[in-house]
């Protein structure tokens, strides 16, 4: 007997709300632009680029008086990392075998 485990497709975990920010920010984008097209509150918004900031996944730059941010070198190789757990989990569903049913 087996049991699926379907991923939640209503709330985004931190993680994969971390990785949205430093895919937006590969270019460089100001921090309202990432707030609307990442869909997070200004509390929201605060918190993840901060800890993004501590992390150096993101790098703060002023572009011609802009405030901008920028994913840096680890960003990029975190999205990597985080692209390939992905494939490897093919995020949407989780086939989860029953202990018992290994033994019949």
């Amino acid at each position: 007997m087996s049991k699926m485990v379907c991923k939640n497709e209503n709330n985004r975990g931190k993680i994969q709300i971390m990785a949205d920010i430093v895919d937006l920010c590969k270019a460089g984008i100001r921090k309202t632009h990432i707030m609307y097209k990442g869909n997070l509150s200004y509390e929201q918004i605060n918190r993840y680029l901060y800890e993004l900031l501590e992390k150096e996944l993101i790098a703060q730059n002023l572009d011609d008086g802009v405030l901008t941010y920028r994913a840096t070198e680890k960003g990029r190789s975190f999205l990597q990392y985080y692209n390939m757990m992905l494939s490897i989990l093919d995020e949407s569903v989780i086939n989860v075998e029953s202990p018992v049913a290994k033994l019949a």
